[in-house]
């Protein structure tokens, strides 16, 4: 098997480098004769991804999300197919799609795993000086307080996975100022049923929006748990304004998604969905800032839009 491998060197906080020896061995032993491309600068993984999709090629990720986003803006539309290695700093993708931690395991599963196809999430929205913007996710969205979280751990990558964003966390509660979000959601399958819901109207003070398309977010919160790249939907977790005090009760129930429950969060699963906000909102996707100013979002879900490799064990 041949591949091509999309290298980001900066991700955990610049230790992916010391990683190639290993990469290039575990690859080498599941008999995939890999082709190593670096990249350099933000946009460069998009452009490689592009470019090697068009020949119709398996490209493979050894990054974090933030490449990931980058490799699903450039593939989708092309011939090209996606797979993961999760060496970055956030791996949610790469556990949405139910690949290994291990290193020499998750090149064993991109050997001998299936092709399937992946939904795609993509987001339009206007910033507040009414320029129009477009970009795809391949994991989830994030606006409000889960937004300013992504800013900030870009900060702290060194820590490396989950505590980069705990950090993060504890950084936007001390000077969090919540925006007033208004959504509208379409297409709502209730988690009993496939019919169709009449459309839910929210209007109110919100701690944050998070648009699922993979069941966690920011290195393992399960934000949005039951949700799967494999279902032709997106899941959305809608959090109340909450005291910091509530916030930081609540957040320890994000690690096994029992926060579903709280009578702050509201839960939803939909094809796709509008938000108006008032004032300007950060946005994030796939951990990646969007913009730090946007007041009116459409997202929604493309079915099946990239074909990638994934264990058999992912629903």
């Amino acid at each position: 098997m041949t591949a091509h491998v999309l290298v980001n060197p900066a991700a955990r906080g610049g230790r992916n480098q010391a990683l190639r020896p290993a990469l290039d061995g575990h690859l080498a032993a599941v008999g995939i004769e890999a082709e190593v491309w670096e990249t350099a600068a933000p946009g460069d993984a998009e452009r490689m991804a592009r470019c090697l999709g068009e020949e119709g090629v398996l490209v493979i990720v050894a990054g974090g999300d933030g490449t990931v986003h980058e490799v699903v803006n450039g593939l989708v539309g092309t011939g090209g197919t996606l797979a993961v290695l999760p060496v970055g700093t956030g791996n949610d993708y790469a556990h949405a799609l139910g690949m290994a931690d291990d290193l020499a395991e998750a090149a064993r599963q991109v050997a001998t795993a299936g092709v399937r196809a992946a939904d795609v999430g993509r987001v339009r929205w206007t910033d507040a000086d009414g320029v129009f913007h477009e970009r795809l996710f391949a994991n989830g969205l994030g606006l409000g307080f889960d937004a300013r979280v992504a800013a900030l751990a870009s900060e702290t990558k060194w820590l490396g996975g989950q505590a980069a964003y705990l950090a993060a966390v504890f950084r936007t509660l001390w000077a969090w100022r919540r925006p007033t979000l208004r959504a509208r959601v379409r297409s709502v399958v209730p988690a009993g049923g496939a019919d169709e819901m009449p459309a839910l109207d929210v209007d109110e003070s919100l701690f944050l929006c998070e648009i699922g398309n993979g069941h966690s977010a920011g290195g393992g919160f399960l934000l949005t748990p039951d949700a799967t790249p494999f279902d032709g939907l997106l899941d959305v977790c809608y959090v109340r304004h909450v005291a910091t005090a509530r916030a930081l009760r609540l957040l320890p129930t994000t690690f096994s998604g029992a926060h579903v429950t709280a009578p702050e969060v509201t839960m939803a699963r939909v094809s796709g969905l509008t938000l108006a906000v008032e004032p300007s909102v950060g946005v994030h996707a796939d951990g990646e800032i969007l913009t730090a100013g946007a007041v009116a979002l459409d997202v929604e879900v493309l079915p099946g839009a990239i074909a990638v490799v994934a264990p058999a064990r992912t629903a």
